[in-house]
């Protein structure tokens, strides 16, 4: 495989459909690496899909997406995973392995678990089974388990929605401390408030009308909320 440096990933004409419906129209984007960015929209405005689509998780119909130039859709899952990890907005609920096994799949016999899983939640999860936590619980166990991944790009999609208002604090400034330890964070949540007053975002971006628009990160959340009502 060409070695890739990470540094961009860019949206190129692309096509996407959820089901029948198409909800991005040659869209348009370009993040450059480093911080954090954010993607915000409606419901069904296709964030989920967008971001399931750069991390090469999701077909598109039309376009390219690459990562500094490669096409992510022709690289191999385990090529990408070495540079793209990703966080759905629900945690599995049907897995019977135990929090360390789920761990141990994005770095097997690393003695990080404990101290990784310890940040994001608590270590006395290990020998627990993933399906017998909360939802939040196996939120974070799935964000622990990206970090471990070790990847440079971490795309997130809502990832705050099963936590209660004190864990999504906790979740936020964690997930900053990981953007400053050079990985890039493209996340979609309606949570974006929050995130605001706690990290100068990188960059902004609005779906809309099967259209992608960049913001200013530098307006407040109010003015963001504004344009997408608009």
């Amino acid at each position: 495989m060409t070695e890739v440096n990470s540094h961009r990933i860019e949206v190129a004409t692309v096509d996407i459909r959820y089901g029948t419906e198409l909800v991005l129209h040659k869209a348009q984007l370009k993040i450059f690496g480093g911080g954090v960015h954010l993607l915000i929209g409606l419901n069904g405005a296709g964030k989920s899909s967008l971001l399931r689509s750069m991390a090469g998780l999701q077909s598109i119909q039309g376009g390219t997406i690459t990562l500094n130039g490669q096409d992510v859709h022709r690289m191999t899952a385990a090529d990408r995973a070495q540079y793209l990890a990703f966080v759905a907005s629900t945690p599995p609920r049907t897995s019977q392995l135990r929090v360390e096994e789920v761990l141990g799949l994005a770095a097997p016999a690393s003695a990080r678990i404990p101290k990784v899983l310890e940040q994001f939640g608590d270590a006395r999860w290990l020998r627990r089974r993933l399906d017998a936590l909360s939802d939040g619980e196996a939120q974070r166990v799935m964000f622990a388990r990206a970090v471990l991944q070790g990847a440079s790009w971490l795309f997130m999609d809502e990832p705050t929605a099963f936590l209660d208002v004190p864990s999504r604090k906790e979740f936020w400034k964690h997930a900053i401390e990981v953007a400053k330890n050079d990985t890039t964070i493209v996340l979609a949540t309606h949570d974006y408030e929050h995130l605001a007053n706690s990290v100068d975002l990188a960059s902004v971006h609005l779906i809309k009308a099967k259209g992608i628009a960049s913001l200013d990160p530098l307006e407040s959340p109010l003015q963001w909320t504004k344009r997408m009502e608009g």
